[in-house]
């Protein structure tokens, strides 16, 4: 109940924040009233995710007795290859993953059994329903592939869990004033305990509910880019956990992730890309980086760091490695997969285009800021325009 009643106020103010910012960010019109159009419809789906979640606790309270084995985190800085990784990771039948129907629609033990059952029927009579959505789907999410590949089936990071508590750093793009949204983005650093064992406790839950479906034998796999900033906290949670993270060049890195979020920004109606929040994302992008380094470092056994160019050219060598580095092993089924999975990495190109200069910034400026970063981290300029692992 407390939490619930912390989420309506958090919820509120974001409510509150929208119509300040309409003056005060000199957002464009059409902008400002898709996001109030959006905004209801978005509080009802988290009203509808407490009460399925309260039904769990009567029908389906076994989820609580699940334990998370040796669960696996793919953390980084966002656009260095965190989604390549998850992707191929997923591949391995042995592990278990949030897919983006269940992020979005499913978070209860109750909706996925719901929605799952719903899909059985649609499969019984033909697949209508499969086929409208895959329409819907190439008309909607087409234009997004080259930035983040969506699809409802689609392993997706499962940040989108806290949305029901507000605290879900996608809120950031209509609302980046939001100040409870960064200080949960440098989770080990600026939250209390208090707030720390609140959001962890509630994110283990998630997990439980998740494998309480898909099967408790499996290991539970991850991937937030978001969570960089909860490494230590993640692994003090759960203590046999391993985290694999990926990097890249800050210099590629930046300017990918300010144009990723572009279009977006647009849809909510800022007329520019706001400089505040320009400085305060690459500023978040150079914590997660140390902040990563510094886990690691703590961690050794825990924690392994792969190059995004090792993982685009060397697939198969580079994951395997890592694993064994962590105490994981890889069994001939998954490593059979990985040597198919190479191929297609290596040919990978994108067409996200994006140069530092587009936001006002330059490769000196990025060295200058990033100093201790490329300190840490060997790091190899693109070699190659148009590829991209996200």
């Amino acid at each position: 109940m407390i939490l619930f009643l912390k989420s309506l106020r958090r919820f509120l103010a974001l409510f509150l924040q929208l119509a300040a910012s309409l003056w005060r960010d000199r957002r464009r019109l059409s902008g400002f009233l898709l996001v109030l159009g959006l905004f209801p419809i978005a509080l009802v789906l988290q009203l509808l995710h407490w009460l399925t979640l309260l039904l769990d606790e009567i029908l389906y309270a076994g989820y609580r007795d699940v334990a998370v084995r040796e669960p696996l985190f793919v953390l980084g800085p966002p656009r260095s290859g965190t989604t390549h990784l998850h992707h191929v990771l997923s591949a391995d039948p042995e592990t278990t993953t949030f897919r983006t129907w269940e992020c979005l629609f499913a978070l209860s033990v109750s909706s996925r059994k719901l929605l799952l059952a719903l899909a059985r029927v649609d499969r019984a009579i033909g697949r209508p329903a499969e086929r409208i959505g895959r329409w819907l789907g190439r008309r909607l999410l087409t234009s997004m592939d080259d930035i983040h590949p969506l699809g409802l089936n689609d392993p997706e990071e499962d940040f989108l869990c806290l949305m029901p508590l507000a605290a879900c750093f996608l809120l950031l793009v209509p609302f980046p004033r939001t100040g409870w949204l960064w200080k949960i983005a440098r989770f080990d650093t600026d939250l209390d305990e208090a707030e720390k064992t609140e959001l962890l406790r509630w994110y283990r839950s998630c997990i439980q509910k998740h494998l309480y479906v898909f099967g408790t034998e499996k290991r539970f796999l991850s991937k937030n880019a978001s969570f960089s900033g909860m490494a230590a906290g993640l692994l003090s949670e759960f203590p046999d956990a391993r985290i694999l993270f990926t990097v890249r060049d800050p210099r590629a890195v930046v300017p990918s992730q300010l144009s990723s979020l572009r279009p977006a920004l647009a849809a909510c109606g800022f007329r520019d890309y706001p400089e505040e929040l320009r400085n305060d994302l690459v500023d978040l992008l150079r914590f997660y980086y140390e902040h990563l380094a510094a886990v690691a470092e703590s961690y050794p056994e825990r924690v392994a760091v792969l190059y995004n160019h090792d993982l685009r050219d060397h697939l198969a060598e580079t994951v395997i490695a890592s694993l064994n580095s962590i105490g994981l092993e890889v069994d001939d089924g998954f490593r059979d997969r990985l040597l198919i999975l190479s191929a297609a990495s290596r040919e990978h190109r994108s067409d996200h285009r994006y140069t530092l200069g587009q936001f006002g910034l330059t490769d000196d400026m990025i060295a200058s800021q990033f100093e201790r970063v490329y300190a840490t981290y060997q790091f190899r300029r693109q070699s190659r325009p148009g590829v991209e692992m996200q």
